[in-house]
Formats: structure tokens, sequence, C-alpha cells
């Protein structure tokens, strides 16, 4: 009996588990589709992006700003992370956690030191566990990241730049492909991601820019390294709560599954003690007999 007892602790507390589950993949759902009202803007804003990038580079690349050959030397490196607030979104966060030791290794065996900023809650936590310099740390809801947030740290970190307290400036996050699949990207924003030059590439626009090319440079710099942020930031709000509903169903299934394993172990329990109580009252019928 004390057996019987376990399991069905065990199914009541799996029953539990199974109702918060089911809860927090219809909130993901319901975030979700909120979301995906963003997915057509945000896929054309950055095809948009990348064309203009691309049809800039020649005639830019012919000024030697320091947006587009970097610093003389690299000595440190700033990395933005993006994260969520909470957990159970699945491979979401560990992802992140991953391409950002991959990409420190890297540039900490150079001699370049690192410092990060961390928009979620999760990606600080970590951050301070591994002993990282943490510039700047935010949650990443509306309610305390929005627009002007999401600009003033964008304007603070591109000055960073242009001082030359950073040399480098590099963006991690997940990118949204589909409700099943979100991929992890680390990208180089500062110098701007402008494509290496083609053999025998010509300048698309004069080599006259008016304004001065220096001018259009740090302006026009500025405004595509916010927007770069800005989708960065739609894109893992998107990821997490598509990982998170992933992840909560998968779970949700798991507990049925297990769940019923119990039931099984228990009704195998309840019938072995039947049987015994049964032959225990013919044993004992067929003693009197005797």
């Amino acid at each position: 009996m004390a057996n019987t007892q376990d399991v069905n602790q065990k199914i009541h507390s799996l029953g539990n588990m199974q109702k918060v589950m089911r809860a927090m993949n219809m909130i993901a759902t319901i975030k979700l589709r909120k979301l995906f009202a963003l997915q057509e803007s945000l896929k054309l804003f950055d095809l948009s992006v990348k064309n203009m990038i691309r049809q800039a580079a020649p005639a830019l690349r012919l000024d030697q700003s320091l947006l587009m050959v970097g610093h003389p030397k690299v000595l440190k490196a700033h990395i933005i992370l993006f994260t969520a607030d909470k957990g159970l979104c699945g491979s979401h966060n560990n992802s992140v956690y991953k391409a950002l030791e991959l990409l420190t290794e890297a540039n900490r065996a150079k001699g370049i030191q690192i410092e990060v900023t961390c928009i979620g809650t999760k990606g600080g936590g970590y951050a301070r566990k591994k002993g990282f310099t943490i510039f700047h740390q935010t949650e990443i809801n509306d309610r305390v990241f929005g627009s002007n947030e999401l600009q003033t740290l964008a304007d603070a970190i591109y000055t960073r730049f242009l001082e030359g307290k950073v040399q480098v400036v590099y963006l991690i996050n997940n990118v949204f492909v589909s409700t099943i699949h979100q991929e992890t990207h680390s990208l180089r924003l500062l110098p701007l991601p402008f494509p290496d030059a083609a053999p025998n590439e010509k300048a698309l626009l004069p080599p006259l820019i008016e304004p001065a090319a220096e001018e259009f440079m740090k302006e026009g710099g500025s405004l595509l390294f916010r927007y770069l942020l800005r989708s960065a930031n739609a894109h893992s709000s998107l990821s997490e709560q598509a990982s998170r509903m992933t992840a909560m169903e998968n779970a949700s299934n798991n507990a049925k599954d297990l769940t019923n394993r119990y039931i099984k172990v228990r009704n195998r329990a309840r019938q072995s003690s039947i049987t015994n109580e049964l032959i225990e009252i013919i044993s004992g019928k067929e003693a009197l007999k005797r």
C-alpha cells in the first residue's frame, strides 16, 4: 500500500505540472500570435537594410571612415546579448550562452578584453556567474525596454565605439525562422557590417558624396546601428515565445506519458494486492474444510 500511495502522489504531482505547462503553452501561443504581425514587416525591413548596405558599400568604401575600416588595433570588444527574462523556453537562452563562449574564447585568444551588454535577465545572471564585465543590463519586456530605452542604449554603445573605448561591437541573438526553428547568430555590428569588396567592383555612387562621407557615415551609421538592435530585439521576442511554446508542449506530452506509465504501475499494484487477498481468502476457506 505504501508503494501505491507513492505512485498516487507522483500522479497527482505530474497532473499539477501538466496543468502549469499547458497554461504556459497557451500564454506563449497567445503572445506569439500577437507578435506574428511583426514577422512580415521584419522580413521586409531586414531585406531592405541588406540591399541598402550592398548598394552603398562601393561608394562608401572609397572613404576610409572609422565606421568602415575600424580601429587600427582592437583592445576591447563589446558583446550585446539578447536572452529571455525567464527560463522554460527550450534552448533559447542556452544557445546564446554557447555562442557567447565561442566568441569570447576567440577574442581572448588574441588578447582582447570583453565587456557585455545583457538585454534579458537570464543573460545578466549568466554573465555575472561567469565573471564578465557588464556595461549595461536590462529586462527585455516592453514595460522596461521600450523604443526609447533601446535608442538610448544604442547611442551609448555607438558613442563608446567612436571614442575608442571599445574597438569592435558584436551582437548575439536568436533569429526567428519559423515556429519550430530558430537560429542563433553572431554578427559584428561595429565597424558596420558592409560586405567585402568584390573583384573589379566599381562604385555605384559618384566619388563626390553630399553631404560629406564622414558626416553621412556618422549619422547614417548611428541610425543603422539603432535599427539593427531593434530588429534583433523583435527576432529575440519572436524566438523566445516560439521556443517556449514548443518546449511546454513537449514537456506536457512527456508528463502525460509518464502519468500513464505510473497509472499502469498503480493498477498492477492494485491487481496484485487484490490477487493476494483472494488467495488468502481461498486458502483460509480450504483450511476450514479440513
